[in-house]
């Protein structure tokens, strides 16, 4: 047991210092930003000839994708606050045992306050929810953190010189003093240039950043801190780490930067008033050690002039008057992120009006903090409030402009077709950002929407070569060529992006290429991926199906139908459906498609469906087939694949009559005479399949019409009509 008891201080160092590297680690990351790159894909419809390879001139379109990037902006997550919750739970039990000890109170009664305090806020509120308790009790919560990592700063200020000190101890006097001022020294300017930066006086990057400096001096000093005898000292350094880190990890990881900043400035201030006053007293109460080149660390045993917690005091009350004097800047921070945290909160509670007021209330304690601005444009894009929307995020970017601030508000123009102030903000930020490839695609979508397309293709080549490794910029350049004639891909290029497994890519370069009539590289390949709603996937499908016709990959279409989405999305798919049918062995069923869509589409494209149907019967009339059938799977067979020919329907029809398939021998011979009323020869094969049906009026009608189109035909087979519709007759009689 005792063994066990030894091992916590171990422990606790352990997992303080995991948590440290935690929160160091999401700085680095730089947490969730309240903003996010999209790609955004359209389809462009491009007119080519569907049938090069003969002399029919059919126009049709095929898709071009064009793309650009939608800035979203992101909701907070919930579980930081989850776990920052559990850290302050649990660094309050341990502050109520340093209290409880500190007081000399018993635990009874520290309970019995606690149950009768839990009861009276209970039965309070006992109509609130779950979500609404947890806002509730996360409010108070907050304050106790905050407080806590006030004073955190304030104990731990003096960690790192008195690591300096122990590392400083030379074998003489000399030597000592040299180390240790010079490591002092460096540690105040790496303040002073923390400081600058943090408060906007200057940019330098030859400094360790105050957050850093401020976890490395709180696992020093919890580090020290289980160094001491004293269990309630302890729990106090403790308590106050993990009611620290339970502010600091949602802070971090949901970008509330505002109050970051607060406990960066508070940390540098408290940190340069302790590196000032602690050789002050080091002199004051170890000046004979001093003088004897002693460690100064290991004495223990002598008693303090001045105690370091006067110290401490001292340093609360200097930078407690420093914040003010700087007209409460930290204090205003802490606040607007204090109400930033609660925004958040009931964000996931769903209090849509709750978590708009606490936002709003950062921003009356910090104007231009970017959290709030972004939440705030959040919450009016879900609102459809283009104007707020805009506002907030003009606001959020006065201080601390981004790149992807200034594409959010420059796709809000153009979506209310203010082209001018959309190019103007967007120009604006190509000043400030000259590297990003997400502004000059932008520039280059905004560039052609106002007809200036040398400055469109100028823009759209520049983000190739900004992000030559982009798919996005390859597509556009691709884009450019086909649809307006640029000619700004290199012949390099194309034998290069042939190999991209990126949609828009491979369907723009397909249009390439089909519209200079140039055979495709050998790496270009069709992929069997896995195709979701997507504007570039649809746009491969459909390039390619067209393109490669019967060579295609067979897709499941018809799946993709029977979903509403699809074909609200993307109407031409029943086309596609069609097209699909007809190069794949079903041409009769893609006929009877495409001709339900003549009559319904408008009159362009139905007279553009028209053109492609006439052709395909015509197709299919010129077909010869030579087969020689020998049983109903091949009679099936081939009336699918050549459902107009005679010289096939004269061989199926009868081996499905030996199979005693009667109704599809007529239906085989009924749709070549519907599909071909002018051709003659298909009118023979038809009335013998009535007559022999019974459909003996159909057989007459169909007879009447052949005698006005084929006299000759028709006298020629008289006699046989003659004796199918005595049978037919006959047959009726009984």
């Amino acid at each position: 047991m005792k063994q066990r008891i030894d091992q916590i201080p171990t422990i606790w160092f352990i997992f303080s210092s995991l948590i440290g590297l935690f929160c160091l680690g999401i700085y680095v990351w730089g947490g969730i930003e309240g903003l996010a790159w999209e790609e955004v894909s359209e389809l462009i419809p491009q007119s080519i000839s569907l049938f090069p390879e003969s002399n029919n001139t059919t126009q049709s379109s095929i898709f071009l994708v064009r793309q650009h990037y939608y800035v979203k902006l992101i909701a907070p997550v919930f579980w930081p606050i989850v776990v920052g919750a559990f850290l302050a739970i649990f660094g309050l039990t341990l502050l109520g045992q340093f209290l409880q000890s500190w007081a000399k109170v018993n635990w009874r009664q520290i309970l019995l306050g606690i149950l009768v305090w839990c009861g009276i806020i209970f039965w309070r509120n006992m109509e609130l929810s779950p979500m609404e308790w947890f806002g509730f009790l996360h409010s108070p919560l907050i304050i106790i953190s905050g407080i806590a990592v006030t004073w955190l700063c304030i104990l731990s200020s003096s960690s790192l010189p008195s690591f300096m000190l122990e590392i400083s101890h030379g074998p003489d006097k000399a030597s000592s003093q040299r180390k240790f001022v010079g490591l002092l020294l460096f540690y105040l300017v790496n303040l002073i240039l923390s400081m600058g930066n943090l408060w906007g006086y200057w940019t330098s990057t030859l400094y360790v950043p105050a957050f850093i400096i401020l976890e490395i001096s709180f696992a020093l000093g919890m580090f020290r801190s289980l160094r001491l005898e004293d269990k309630s000292q302890q729990k106090l350094f403790a308590a106050l780490f993990l009611l620290s880190h339970s502010i600091l990890i949602p802070f971090l990881w949901n970008n509330n930067e505002v109050g970051i900043r607060a406990i960066e400035s508070w940390g540098i201030m408290t940190h340069m008033a302790m590196t000032l006053l602690f050789p002050v007293f080091l002199w004051t109460n170890f000046k004979e050690p001093i003088q004897q080149n002693l460690a100064i660390y290991k004495v223990i045993h002598k008693a303090h002039f001045i105690p370091i917690y006067l110290i401490q005091i001292g340093v609360f009350i200097l930078c407690v008057s420093w914040v003010f004097a700087r007209q409460g800047t930290a204090w205003h921070q802490m606040v607007a992120a204090y109400y930033n945290e609660q925004g958040d909160a009931e964000h996931v509670g769903g209090g849509r009006m709750l978590e708009e007021m606490a936002y709003k209330n950062a921003m009356i304690h910090s104007k231009l903090n970017q959290k709030s601005n972004l939440s705030l444009a959040r919450i009016s894009q879900d609102a459809g409030d283009v104007e707020k929307q805009a506002y907030y995020l003009q606001t959020s970017q006065i201080k601390y402009p981004q790149e992807k601030n200034f594409v959010a508000l420059a796709n809000i123009y153009g979506n209310e077709n203010q082209w001018f102030e959309s190019l103007f903000t967007l120009k604006k930020a190509h000043q400030l950002f000259p590297e990003s490839a997400q502004i000059a695609t932008q520039l280059s979508r905004v560039y052609e929407q106002l007809k200036q397309l040398d400055s469109a293709a100028y823009f759209a080549v520049m983000a190739k070569e900004l992000a030559p490794k982009t798919p996005i910029t390859w597509a556009n350049l691709l884009y450019f060529d086909v649809y307006h004639g640029s000619k700004i891909v290199q012949k390099n290029e194309i034998a290069l992006w042939s190999t991209s497994s990126d949609r828009a890519v491979k369907s723009n370069l397909l249009a390439l290429l089909w519209q200079k009539k140039q055979a495709l590289p050998a790496d270009y390949k069709q992929e069997a991926l896995d195709f979701q709603l997507d504007v570039r996937d649809f746009a491969y499908i459909y390039n390619s199906s067209l393109y490669f016709k019967g060579q295609s990959t067979v897709y499941p279409i018809q799946t993709w139908i029977n979903d509403p989405n699809w074909l609200q999305k993307f109407p031409e798919i029943a086309f596609l459906d069609a097209w699909q049918d007809f190069y794949h062995q079903q041409p009769l069923r893609a006929l009877n498609k495409l001709d339900l869509l003549v009559q319904r589409e408008n009159e362009t494209k139905a007279q553009e469906y028209l053109l492609i149907l006439h052709h395909w019967k015509q197709q299919l009339l010129e077909v010869k087939a030579k087969v020689q059938l020998e049983n109903v799977s091949q009679a099936r067979s081939a009336i699918q694949n050549y459902p107009f020919s005679v010289g096939i329907l004269q061989q199926a029809l009868p081996l499905l009559h030996q199979a005693n398939k009667h109704q599809e021998a007529y239906q085989a011979s009924l749709a070549a005479v519907q599909w071909n009323e002018e051709q003659a020869e298909f009118y023979p094969i038809f009335i013998n399949e009535a007559f022999q049906q019974g459909e003996i009026s159909y057989a007459e009608e169909a007879m009447a019409r052949l005698k006005k189109l084929d006299p000759a035909l028709y006298q020629t087979h008289a006699t046989a009509f003659s004796v199918a519709k005595a049978k037919a007759v006959n047959r009726q009689k009984f």
